[in-house]
């Protein structure tokens, strides 16, 4: 018997797959005859028969151990379709193997094995022999389901062991000839299962330890004391075992010394080999799932790579291979490929290749085997490129120069149409194209294929694909359906032939090929097909063929009296047209189609011409008939006809035929009603030979008849003629025209005003009809009003009253401005010019009543920008009786509010952070010497549309003295670096460690002399020795003290004040000089500052030392360390001597400004076999200053460059001596920077050498050989294009020297431009230098469809609301917005929605700016972009797919507002169905928890002003709230925290809180609490967040026994109530119903009554 799995049998029998070629040609036959196509043959199984005609069958039988699940026969029926699927061969749960060796496998292995199993399988051998046992594959649900090996044949036998989860156990042997193997499951999660290999040996043999699965076995022999070595096959590494075994005697027992060798395919590695093999991990078995698998293969330099596919086969959509050019994930990409469509081969640029292998969570397939090689670059022809898979290679030759093309199969779509170049570096200008089966499509033509996206492979899922077929005029459509396999019921095909898939002509689904189709019978020569998938599985797809046929014409019509038909064809589809002769009207459709289906008929009736009773015309001629014309009219009649010409002309009206009987009449009037001037009344033939001419544009014509004789009526014609106009009437000042119709009679003019200006007047001005031409009102003004309100509007102005004309005086004036609920007001102000103090606008952030005053300010600075957190914003403008100015004008502008407005950087600081999103929070810092006013942390909050800051941002300002401990630092008078204040004291105290004294830099001084001191004392206070008192503006000179300490006094008076003064200190050694600090242009060595110390000073390159470079510490005359010489300075001198291979040349004073009158001589020698190459990497000089080059030693030698002006980045010729001097002569009045001339040694140009070559600015030089038949290449950075050649050759030149062919390229950036690769740069014309004026530049990116588009801002600056990039969501500027940006506002991040983005950059004619840096890449749309988490939230679910769900959840104390699920919804474009929501501590509520958590109104952050909030926690009845606070800060005494004992607001307080110390803990004694939280107006802080927990509350008393009575009640507990009542003959003394009060003592609130018996007689 054959061993399964091993040996016989295999997964595709030669005897089956080994077709000739003559049998493969009757196959081929077969299915043009009528067939069923190949179903193939069951793993683990065999097939009889081997034709697939109708009414043939086939017979499947399985391996031993393996049992049939399905048909054991089908047959081909006449549908073309098998009667069954092809059955499986499934591994049986129960088998007794007596075979010297085979396999056990779980059930359904590979796939997922079933629930509840209960397995057994008795492995027999000889009875001398034993069983070994090999695990090869192991993974089933730890824990729960579980593989027992036991060492015998029945089910007590002893257990071997037992196995569960994913680890692969080590081998196992029997002690005897019987095996027994028990498998069981639960009823839950499936695995994959297991792959056992079992062989038997005798007892002094060794097990056999079989063929490593992917590797070879050298050695037969187990005998003891043998050995067997194994080896991996190439593509698999050793992962455990070793790779030589010998039989050895351990303990007693044969066995092998090691464990058998394991051989896998690695997930990823770095590969060097010339050749080798690369295959998926899990291979030649299903990969796992959860990979992320890199390999990087790295060739000799020179030798690029490349891969072959052996085979492909992944996950459709989620298990990819990405292939990467070059060595990194950041390489350019090449392609990215699943399911079964990969390239025959692929070739990198260079000598590494990156492939990436990632697979998701679920579904896994077989993987890939490739095939990598080194491969040599041709010297004279590029490399094969290959051919796409379903398509074609158009072109076999490989030259440089060369083009090849492609095309593709029938239904496939190529994704790169252009042509393949072989370029001069025997590279291919473009990667290999693909051909893709399409989502949908526009087809024209006769005949075509449909195929389902991805086919042949699975099509992906949450599709909606539309095909439009558009066939000849005349022809209809005709479907053939040669593959069909849909998931039936959820994946379908609609096909129609109206454009409406509502009743479609077909619906198709399942798996069942479907019969021909006919459509395109309705005259529209098209056809749709829809095809739509689900979320869930999918399958092949199809494949259809269409053609097209004739059909059917419609009979020729007629043609109506009075009209002419257009048209001459009446086939399907077909139009007429007809229109009638002047003065008749059309009735009925004009236009009739030829309509198909089963019956040929017109779309219409025919129409009809009448002429009409009146009609309105207009033109510059035309003809007016009266009703039924030739024919006579009717009695009765009231006909109104209207003419209207062009504006600015008359009508002048003419009879053609006129015969009217006596009583009827035709009036004409002069305008366009009949209360205008009657030109006219008519009746007989009173009007022939006529002319009547009208005064303007219209005429009003009434024809009427009586009841009495009739007659043929009119013809008249009327033509038009020119008019006399009305005087232009100007224009308002501060205004514009808005419409024009030309000034001619009854025309009109309207007007509107600038921004910021109201119109008074009229807007609409009328040029008068009649004899005389006036317009009817005077010509409106437009002035700047005081106040208004604007409601709605997204832009606009502000002007003071006047503007530009000085406001008034005694103004008070009011705007309001209101936007969108969500939105902010951005406020610019242009210009600003006030009486300073005495007229004041004020700004204020929403209501007035809000009391958030934004700004208050007056006078002549420019304010800066002003942004609102509320979408209102309040202007106030008050001014005084005296002088007034020009006043102000400003900017608004409304944006939506998605995060706070940036809260700029303090003067004298700096910040941290950038992210202005709500929950984000910045950190302030101050410069040395100035203290934070504020808190130095800011945190963005969002309350419902409302962004702001909380607390305000804070601002770094000088201090009024201070305790001063540090080592070093900055001592700033007040309010530095403004002047400081009048009548100030303050004192600074500055301690350091205790073996240091303290050393003064005085930086800068300046103060009042005589009036303002700065007192300084050697000690810690005033009473200390006086060491100075300093005014005035000399610099003192440097102090140290004696001791740690130094106080410092500084007084100002009352009036004048100067600049102040800014004082450096530090700590020093005792015996130690001042620190001489660093030196400009140069760098220091040293650090020690004591007594015989020394430190030396370095120029920089171009620059020369002034003074002595090394200084010693020394005792100085006065008895203090000193340093022996002053510190040098390092200055770029005016001209001198510079020799070596390079150096660099500065003008003088670089990079500060030179000074005028200067001539500085530089002298540059290089080695004598070389000559002098030069680069100035700036330049920049004043009118008239020029600098001369002479190539040569002296200014008598030839000239090589005369430079002025800007030059930055230019090379100088090359020089022809080893020397050059340069002459730079200062004129002019005025001074510029200068230059930074950078120079290096070259070999000496020759008839065999040509000159050395700059790199491009922007951009790089590939290749440094510059002699003859070199050839260099430029390329540019990213963002920028070359302008001139791309690549130059140095040529021999007779009887001169070698030249390059031609000049050298340049980089410049594009205005605009297609981009298509998936990745760019995006740069404004001219980066990094500002960009030019009136710019109108476009971009496109265009990427592979199904793919989106990120846009990642690195830099933006523009001028502020002139100059601005728009970013349209599509391919044109109709598309969707995605914003507007001008200033430094724009995200960091912008997405696509589709595969198109539109940019727009324009810029006005003045004012230009730095610009802007972009950097675009693809990204999928496959999934919804991530979620952001709520603040003090929490997200579940890390899948963004279609339709999956991601959930929110708040912390304890938050209330999520939104929806707490949302959904990845399906569509061409990913997006959530509902934005993320908020987690929000809200304003009062109801706890019903037995624990729980309460926050103050916006926690973490600040508490608005103006709360009044109320929680009430309600608990079962007998339980009180145990309350904790965690964290509390409220202003103090205003701000406050009230907790009762109860559900009113007159129930008791047990605790009222407020201030910065945190409560104890409380204990409420009634089921229901109430927490009541007040602030005020003015100061907000963090609030409070506390904790509750429910306690079981004590009993009242037990009221019983009660004597001589009964108590009715449901319990004791705190608020319940009982009642008593006395038996009969006995009196109540008491109260009849008691109450649980609340209280930490329990008791009744009254005491227990008694019952009496009640005295004889009573009553």
């Amino acid at each position: 018997m054959a061993v399964p799995g091993t040996h016989g049998w295999t997964h595709s029998p030669a005897w089956v797959t080994a077709i000739p070629s003559l049998l493969l040609l009757s196959f081929l036959s077969e299915i043009d005859q009528g067939s069923c196509g190949d179903p193939g043959i069951p793993a683990y199984g065999r097939r009889e028969g081997s034709t697939f005609r109708h009414g043939d069958s086939l017979k499947f039988e399985c391996q031993p151990a393996f049992e049939l699940k399905g048909q054991k026969t089908i047959t081909c029926q006449k549908s073309s379709q098998w009667s069954a699927q092809k059955p499986v061969c499934v591994f049986s749960c129960f088998f007794n193997f007596t075979t010297p060796s085979g396999i056990v496998l779980s059930p359904n292995y590979p796939e997922e094995y079933g629930s509840s199993l209960h397995c057994v399988w008795l492995i027999i051998a000889k009875p001398e022999s034993r069983i070994h046992l090999a695990f090869n594959d192991f993974d089933v649900e730890p824990q729960f389901d579980f593989l027992a090996v036991k060492d015998g044949g029945t089910a007590e036998s002893p257990v071997l062991g037992t196995f569960s989860g994913s680890q692969i156990p080590s081998s196992l042997t029997s002690s005897g000839h019987v095996a027994r193997l028990e498998f069981q499951t639960d009823h839950s999660m499936e695995k994959r299962g297991f792959n056992i290999t079992f062989t038997t040996f005798r007892h002094n043999e060794c097990p056999d330890p079989g063929v490593p699965v992917n590797g070879k076995r050298f050695g037969d022999s187990l005998q003891l004391g043998s050995s067997v070595s194994f080896l991996c096959d190439e593509g698999f590494i050793r992962t455990h075992g070793s790779e030589t075994i010998t039989c050895i005697l351990k303990e007693g027992n044969v066995v092998w010394n090691n464990a058998v060798l394991r051989c896998e395919a690695p997930c990823g590695g770095h590969l060097t080999s010339p050749s080798g093999t690369i295959l998926s991990p899990g291979w030649p078995g299903f990969y796992k799932d959860s990979l992320s698998c890199a390999w990087v293969i790295e060739a000799q330099p020179g030798y690029p790579i490349k891969i072959t596919f052996d085979r492909f086969k992944t996950e459709v959509n989620y298990d990819t291979l990405e292939v990467r050019d070059g060595r990194s994930y950041s390489s350019p990409l090449i392609g990215v490929y699943d399911g079964t469509q990969v390239p025959q081969f692929l070739i990198s640029t260079s000598n590494y290749l990156y492939l990436l292998f990632t697979t998701d969570k679920s579904h896994s397939d077989i993987g890939f085997q490739i095939r990598y090689e080194t491969v040599k670059l041709q010297s004279d022809h590029c490399l094969d490129p290959g051919i796409p898979v379903n398509g074609q290679r158009h072109g076999n030759d490989f030259y440089v120069g060369a083009l090849v093309t492609f095309s593709c199969d029938s239904g496939y779509t190529l994704s790169d149409n252009e042509a393949l170049e072989c370029e001069p570096n025997f590279q291919w200008s473009r990667p290999l194209p693909s051909c893709e089966a399409l989502c949908g499509g526009y087809i024209r033509g006769s005949s075509g294929t449909i195929l389902s996206p991805g086919f042949p492979d699975f099509y992906p899922n949450n599709l909606n694909c539309t095909w439009t077929i558009e066939t000849s005029h005349g022809k209809g459509v005709f479907f053939t359906f040669h593959t069909f396999h849909l998931e039936n019921g959820h994946d379908y095909l609609l096909i129609t032939e109206n454009s409406s898939f509502a009743q479609p002509l077909k619906q198709l689904t399942g798996s069942r090929l479907p019969a021909p189709l006919s459509a395109g019978l309705f005259g529209n020569f098209s056809a749709q097909i829809r095809f739509i998938s689900d979320f869930s599985m999918s399958y092949e797809g199809f494949n259809i063929t269409f053609s097209e046929y004739d059909l059917e014409p419609c009979d020729e019509p007629e043609v109506p009296a009075y009209s002419i038909r257009k048209g001459l064809q009446f086939g399907v589809g077909d139009v007429l047209t007809f229109s009638c002769f002047p003065g008749y009207r059309l009735e009925g459709t004009a236009r009739i189609t030829c309509l198909g289906g089963r019956r040929r008929v017109w779309s219409s009736p025919l129409p009809r011409c009448v002429a009409e009773c009146g009609s309105s015309v207009t033109g510059t001629q035309g003809v007016l008939l009266s009703p039924n014309y030739p024919i006579n009219y009717n009695n009765n009649h009231e006909c109104i006809y209207s003419i209207q010409t062009q504006p600015g002309k008359g009508i002048q009206l003419k009879a053609r035929t006129f015969e009217l009987e006596a009583g009827d009449v035709l009036k004409v009037y002069d305008g366009s009603n009949s209360s205008a001037r009657l030109l006219g009344s008519f009746s007989r033939s009173e009007m022939l030979s006529t002319s009547i001419n009208s005064t303007s544009s219209s005429m009003w014509l009434e024809f009427i008849t009586n009841s009495e004789n009739t007659s043929k009526g009119f013809e008249l014609q009327f033509s038009s003629f020119e008019l006399i106009k009305c005087e232009d009437p100007g224009i308002p000042q501060f205004g514009y025209k808005v419409h024009d119709e030309g000034h001619f009679a009854g025309s009109s003019v309207s007007f509107s005003c600038d921004p910021g200006y109201t119109l008074r007047g009229s807007r609409v001005l009328v040029c008068l009809t009649g004899e005389r031409r006036a317009w009817d009102q005077p010509l409106p003004t437009c002035v700047a009003e005081c106040g208004g309100s604007i409601k709605g509007e997204t832009s606009g102005r502000i002007l003071s009253p006047g503007y530009p004309t000085p406001y008034d005086h005694n103004l008070n004036c009011i705007w309001s401005i209101e936007a969108e609920a969500g939105c902010t007001i951005g406020l610019h102000f242009m210009v600003f010019h006030t009486e300073e103090f005495h007229d004041v606008l004020r700004i204020w952030d929403g209501p007035v009543e809000n009391g958030i005053l934004l700004k208050e300010m007056s006078g002549s600075i420019l304010p800066g920008d002003i942004h609102s957190t509320f979408n209102s914003v309040i202007l106030q403008f008050n001014t005084d009786f005296f002088t007034s100015k020009q006043g102000f004008a400003i900017q608004f502008s409304v944006s939506t509010a998605t995060s706070c407005n940036d809260p700029g950087i303090p003067q004298n600081g700096s910040r941290s952070g950038d992210s202005k999103e709500a929950g984000d929070s910045i950190v302030f810092q101050c410069n040395p010497g100035y203290a934070l006013q504020g808190e130095a942390k800011i945190t963005c909050v969002q309350i419902e549309n409302r962004f702001f800051w909380q607390p305000d941002p804070p601002s770094c300002t000088a201090p009024c003295g201070g305790i001063l401990t540090g080592p070093a630092g900055v001592i700033l008078s007040p309010q530095y670096p403004e002047p400081y204040p009048p009548g100030k004291e303050c004192d600074w105290k500055l301690t350091v460690s205790p073996d240091y004294v303290i050393a003064l830099v005085f930086n800068i001084f300046s103060l009042e002399p005589g009036y303002d001191f700065l007192h300084i004392y050697d000690g810690p206070d005033s009473l200390s020795p006086l060491i100075g008192s300093f005014y005035g503006s000399q610099l003192p000179e440097r102090i140290e003290s004696s001791s740690n300490s130094l106080f410092l006094a500084f007084r100002s008076d009352a009036s004048v004040s100067n600049a102040g003064f800014v004082i450096e200190y530090t700590e020093n050694p005792r015996e130690s000089c001042f620190d001489p600090g660093s030196i400009k242009n140069g760098t220091r060595v040293g650090t020690d500052l004591k007594l015989g110390s020394t430190i030396t000073y370095y120029c920089d390159g171009g620059y020369d030392i002034e003074g002595v470079s090394t200084l010693t510490c020394i005792m100085g005359e006065d008895g203090k360390p000193a340093w022996n010489k002053p510190r040098p300075t390092c200055t770029a001198p005016c001209g001198g001597q510079y020799t070596g291979s390079d150096g660099v040349v500065l003008s003088p004073n670089y990079p500060q400004n030179y000074t005028s009158g200067q001539v500085c001589l530089y002298f540059i020698v290089v080695p004598k076999d070389y000559v002098v190459f030069g680069q100035f990497a700036f330049f920049q000089t004043a009118l008239n200053d020029i600098i001369e080059v002479h190539d040569g030693p002296n200014q008598h030698s030839r000239l090589l460059s005369s430079l002025s002006g800007s030059h930055t980045g230019e090379s100088l010729p090359l020089a022809t001596t080893n020397q050059i001097l340069i002459k730079f002569s200062s004129k002019g009045q005025s001074t510029a920077k200068g230059f930074h001339f950078v120079y290096q040694a070259v070999p000496r140009t020759s008839a065999t050498q040509c000159s050395s070559v700059p790199e491009p600015r922007y951009g790089r030089r590939l290749g440094s050989d510059f002699a003859v038949g070199a050839v260099v290449r430029f390329e540019c950075s990213a963002g920028y294009v070359l302008q001139g050649s791309r690549s130059i050759e140095c040529l021999t030149m007779p009887g001169a020297l070698a030249q390059w062919n031609v000049s050298v390229p340049t980089c410049v950036v594009p205005c605009g431009g297609n981009l298509t690769e998936r990745k760019g740069t995006i740069l404004s014309p001219g980066f990094p230098e500002p960009y030019l004026n009136s710019l109108n530049c476009v971009w496109k990116i265009s990427v592979p469809e199904g793919a989106g588009i990120q846009i990642q801002v690195i830099s933006f600056v523009t001028e502020q609301n002139w100059d601005s990039l728009e970013v349209f969501d599509g391919g044109d500027n109709t598309a969707t917005m995605l914003g507007s940006f001008s200033g430094t506002t724009v995200p960091a991040l912008l997405n696509s929605t589709s595969n198109q983005l539109y940019l727009h950059f324009y810029s006005d004619i003045s004012v230009s700016a730095a610009g802007f840096h972009l950097e675009y890449k693809t990204v999928g749309l496959s999934s919804c972009p991530e979620p952001p988490v709520p603040g003090n939230g929490l997200k579940v679910g890390e899948r963004y797919l279609v339709n999956d769900v991601v959930s929110f959840q708040c912390e304890p104390g938050y209330a999520l507002q939104g929806h707490s699920h949302i959904s990845c919804m399906p569509g061409t474009v990913r997006r959530w169905n509902y934005p993320p929501p908020l987690c929000i501590a809200q304003c009062g509520g109801t706890a019903e928890e037995m624990e729980g958590v309460l926050l103050s109104p916006g926690f973490p952050g600040n508490y608005p002003s103006n709360l009044d909030c109320t929680w009430r926690i309600l608990l079962p009845v007998g339980f009180g709230a145990h309350i904790q606070f965690l964290n509390f800060s409220t202003e103090p005494n205003h701000d406050f925290v009230e907790v009762r004992n109860g559900p009113y607001d007159t129930s008791n307080v047990i605790g009222r809180f407020s201030g910065t110390e945190i409560p104890g803990s409380l204990l409420s004694t009634s089921h229901e609490t109430t927490v009541y939280f007040h602030s005020d107006h003015s100061q907000n802080k963090p609030g409070f967040k506390l904790e509750y927990q429910a306690y079981e509350l004590q009993e009242c008393p037990d009221p019983e026994p009660f004597a001589n009575g009964v108590v009715r009640g449901a319990g004791y507990n705190v608020g319940q109530s009982i009642s008593f009542e006395c038996l009969p003959g006995y009196q109540l003394i008491g109260h009849p119903v008691l109450t649980c009060q609340h209280g930490t003592n329990r008791n009744w609130d009254h005491p227990l009554p008694r019952c009496e018996g009640m005295a004889l007689g009573s009553p």
